[in-house]
């Protein structure tokens, strides 16, 4: 079960780093602290970083909470076990599956891809594709989507990275990907691991498959547009293999 302990924004891996020195290892499975993945500008380059995706908070996965509390009272850090009312309780399972959607096996979301159809998101890669009702904002100067989950037993804001190519109104979509199809049916020949996307915003085109997931259904591919090739995940029922 999940518990989460709360301490001062900023200090989260220092308190891990104490928790893990007067808890005896033996009484949880894992300590972590849930992050995502972002990209911020310097040097002249955009590079990935990653932040808490709970500011002040680390996560516990125990059976035995009593241990976890006995080790907390050993060190000044602040800190306090999140509590339902005066009960300390673990995380409830619906949330700790919803997190399961937004966060890889290492407890991270990672980066996302897409564009604004208007003001509409639409999410071409990452987490967010099965998330997007969430998504409340988008700064795409910072490269952030601000969203609202159920976690903690409310609706919980919290941002996470998210690239966006540009915006541009369904009209503009409709000609450009109508653009792509009529100039790649001058094509001749047909590259090795060629697909067409049967269904969906990019209907007709054809791009570069480069990789699956078939446990989660994500066949991932690479799609002209914008003058670029971005990539984009599709379920299996959406493409066909051209060779």
């Amino acid at each position: 079960m999940w518990y989460v302990i709360h301490t001062m924004s900023g200090l989260e891996q220092k308190c891990m780093q104490q928790c893990q020195e007067y808890i005896d290892p033996s009484v949880y499975h894992e300590l972590f602290i849930p992050q995502y993945k972002t990209k911020k500008h310097f040097k002249k380059e955009w590079h990935e970083v990653s932040k808490p995706l709970f500011p002040g908070y680390l996560f516990v996965d125990t059976d035995e909470i009593e241990p976890i509390m006995n080790g907390l009272r050993q060190f000044r850090q602040y800190t306090k076990l999140l509590k339902d009312g005066d009960i300390i309780s673990p995380v409830k399972k619906e949330e700790q599956d919803f997190l399961a959607l937004m966060m890889d096996k290492d407890h991270i979301v990672q980066y996302s891809e897409g564009f604004l159809i208007g003001e509409e998101v639409y999410i071409t890669t990452g987490p967010l594709q099965k998330l997007k009702g969430c998504i409340k904002s988008v700064d795409r100067h910072r490269r952030i989507a601000k969203m609202e989950i159920p976690v903690f037993g409310r609706q919980t804001p919290v941002e996470v990275g998210l690239g966006t190519i540009a915006r541009v109104s369904e009209e503009e979509l409709k000609r450009m990907v109508a653009d792509i199809i009529e100039h790649q049916k001058d094509e001749e020949t047909i590259d090795a691991n060629q697909i067409e996307v049967l269904s969906g915003t990019f209907q007709g085109v054809r791009g570069t498959f480069l990789y699956a997931d078939p446990d989660k259904d994500e066949w991932t591919a690479k799609v002209p547009f914008m003058n670029t090739m971005v990539k984009v995940t599709f379920h299996r029922e959406e493409i066909r293999m051209l060779m």
